[in-house]
């Protein structure tokens, strides 16, 4: 094959995308809360070969549910560099491969590489994929596979495209239930299309059918437990109340434009116009049922907000590629064509500056939900100088991170299937970080069998708190005491 000036242009892409997110990564020695749980799956794995579903730290111990793919994945890297160096290249990797696919789907949707490759562009550095920095980031393989089967859709009717479609499918399967969405955009796709009264080929009507039907054989299989003890709240993975809101937020215009970009939206906008009212163009019908599908997951709070997001933005970017394409034909029909060099260079600009906010807010708020130095030194105190089956006391959110650096039990973590009376549970562990009354506190700690009590920088700030307020020197004593600090529990109880 010929190497061509437009796979220079896209390879230089990639590795600008893979630069910028190690730019942003390496110096960072931490990681969000949720993916220190991906860290020990892939521990798991790489001792024994087998993913961690029983788990005897979790809550004290029970059982997981979860596509194990992408832990087999990291796991993998983890022969070859150290596992907390590959948790952050993986995901780097897969979003900078994610840049190529854009381009190959912009190509076969508009038949315009210059267009192909401004959409390869918008999807290495659009606002919302780089959310993911601090994440060991399951979102960037599934993004992968899922825009990968979508492009071998459009293609299924060429020889080998219906079985690569099983094959992405299978492998999406087992990784993230993610992929559910674009099998549902694609019975969506058929209806659209038999509604505009065009033709749909055999195949493509016999690989959705297919496809959606196997996606649901296998979820039921996977998830027919949850849903038998959670009922439809297993859609909402058991989360406790209070982080409904959080979890499962509304979608709002404000946040499609900090997501995506005014640019992108706009031309994604007008994609949908043209193709629903002038050229009735069937591959861009494809994206524009993804795009509605994935609006309205959120809209409905079906979906986490982030990869609802990372999935609509990249819709919408694939169709800007279309009218992007419609502008650069317009302009070449005109007595100015050279304009088109103009264009294109205004509009990179254009992108460029009204992306700078929302990108520098989002690198600058990584920060938040990342642990402290301070508080993983104190964890990994705890693992030296502590039995091995001591109950850790520490935020949900903090579960995960006990779990990995301690390697001790904890009383809660944010994998909350199949945990009964999670919303008790749940506010009894932050009723522990503002009691008052020691005796309250006391039954509370007995009830979980609790040994030590975890303060850390960030249950300090967000319970605006410098010491638990019932710890008295006849029940409680100070283990650790450097910014974070460990209290130990002596087994008090109320007489």
């Amino acid at each position: 094959m010929k190497i061509t000036r437009e796979h220079w242009i896209l390879a230089l892409i990639f590795f600008l995308v893979i630069a910028a997110r190690l730019f942003f990564t390496l110096p960072e020695k931490g990681f969000d809360y949720e993916a220190y749980d991906s860290l020990r799956q892939a521990e798991h794995i790489r001792m024994t070969g087998l993913p961690l579903y029983q788990d005897s730290l979790s809550y004290s111990g029970r059982a997981y549910l979860f596509p194990p793919l992408f832990y087999y994945l990291l796991a993998g890297f983890s022969f070859i560099i150290p596992l907390e160096l590959a948790a952050k290249l993986l995901p780097t990797i897969a979003f900078a491969f994610l840049v190529p696919v854009i381009y190959l789907i912009a190509k076969h949707l508009t038949k315009n590489k210059t267009a192909a490759l401004i959409a390869a562009f918008f999807s290495g550095t659009v606002p919302i994929v780089y959310s993911t920095l601090n994440q060991s980031s399951v979102y960037s393989v599934i993004l992968l596979l899922t825009f990968l089967l979508s492009y071998a859709f459009m293609r299924v009717d060429e020889k080998g495209f219906a079985a690569m479609c099983i094959v992405l499918t299978i492998l999406a399967l087992l990784t993230n239930t993610a992929v559910f969405l674009l099998l549902l955009s694609l019975l969506v796709y058929c209806l659209i299309v038999k509604l505009e009264k065009q033709e749909l080929s055999k195949k493509e009507v016999e690989i959705t059918l297919f496809l959606f039907f196997l996606a649901l054989w296998f979820n039921l299989l996977l998830f027919k437990r949850a849903f038998f003890i959670h009922g439809i709240s297993f859609i909402w993975q058991n989360l406790p109340s209070p982080l409904l809101s959080s979890y499962f937020r509304s979608i709002s215009f404000l946040g499609v434009i900090y997501a995506v970009g005014v640019i992108p939206l706009l031309l994604g906008v007008y994609a949908v116009y043209h193709a629903f009212f002038k050229t009735k163009n069937q591959n861009a019908t494809l994206y524009i049922s993804f795009a509605v599908v994935s609006f309205i997951m959120l809209w409905l709070k079906l979906i986490p907000l982030k990869i609802g997001l990372l999935l609509l933005s990249i819709s919408l970017i694939i169709l800007a590629s279309y009218s992007i394409k419609i502008i650069i034909v317009s302009i070449s029909k005109t007595k100015v064509p050279k304009m088109i060099t103009g264009l294109i260079i205004t509009l990179l600009l254009l992108f460029a500056i009204t992306t700078l906010t929302p990108l520098s807010a989002v690198t600058k708020n990584l920060k938040i939900n990342t642990p402290t130095q301070q508080d993983i030194q104190a964890l990994q105190w705890l693992r030296n100088n502590s039995d091995q089956n001591s109950i850790v006391l520490g935020t949900a959110e903090e579960g995960f991170l006990i779990s990995y650096e301690a390697q001790r039990k904890n009383v809660a973590d944010q994998n909350f299937l199949f945990i009964p009376n999670i919303n008790q549970r749940y506010n009894d562990i932050n009723h522990l970080y503002n009691l008052r009354l020691k005796s309250e506190a006391i039954l509370l700690l007995n009830e979980y069998d609790v040994d030590y009590i975890l303060l850390s920088e960030a249950s300090m700030k967000a319970y605006n708190i410098t010491s638990l307020f019932y710890a008295e020197p006849d029940c409680f004593e100070i283990v650790y005491n450097n910014t974070a600090l460990i209290y130990k529990f002596l087994k008090c109880e109320i007489k």
